[in-house]
């Protein structure tokens, strides 16, 4: 299938707001300046009821606008049809193609996203597990580094006291650090 190229692609017309849309965009501003404590949910609903209430010369004022603007846009697209020399069947069915690859893609990228976020947190558990294990192997070092600090300040006192028994503590030592 021909895909449309780019140049025709910006070039096409847009097709114009509702009139419910076009009363949304003409109301919504001084709203939210009236009301900025409100979320966007609440001022939608504020202006959905503001549309229900609106008299019907009013709603009539902006369908008309519409059935003008939708008259311009099928002028516009047929131009634009001519213009670029396009099927208008084969545009068609080129934008629908394109609106299932977007949503395709959008669905794919959720799913990358979340896969992310599961990697990064399991990054995370990883990392604090790796400085779990390095602090307490560095809290065994130290006590055993303590424990023969200790050793050797027994040892050293007992020597100082029984030259003999200090030759019997380095054969022990010895012995000790071969079953080691």
């Amino acid at each position: 299938m021909d895909q449309i190229s780019d140049e025709a692609m910006n070039a096409m017309p847009k097709k114009p707001q509702n009139a419910y849309m076009q009363f949304r965009a003409d109301n919504y501003d001084d709203l939210k300046k009236k009301n900025q404590e409100k979320s966007m949910t609440e001022l939608t609903s504020m202006i959905s009821s503001m549309w229900g209430e609106l008299d019907e010369k009013k709603k009539e004022k902006y369908n008309k606008d519409y059935d003008k603007a939708l008259e311009q846009y099928k002028t516009d697209y047929a131009g634009w049809l001519k213009k670029f020399k396009l099927d208008e069947d084969k545009v068609k069915k080129c934008l629908k193609e394109n609106k299932q690859a977007k949503k395709k893609n959008k669905k794919g990228s959720k799913k990358v996203t979340k896969a992310s976020k599961n990697e990064e947190e399991s990054d995370d558990e990883d990392e604090q597990k790796i400085q779990s294990l390095k602090n307490k192997n560095q809290k065994k070092q130290q006590e055993q580094k303590d424990a023969n600090g200790q050793k050797n300040t027994q040892d050293q006192q007992k020597h100082k006291v029984n030259p003999q028994q200090k030759e019997k503590d380095k054969e022990k030592e010895k012995k000790d650090n071969k079953k080691k």
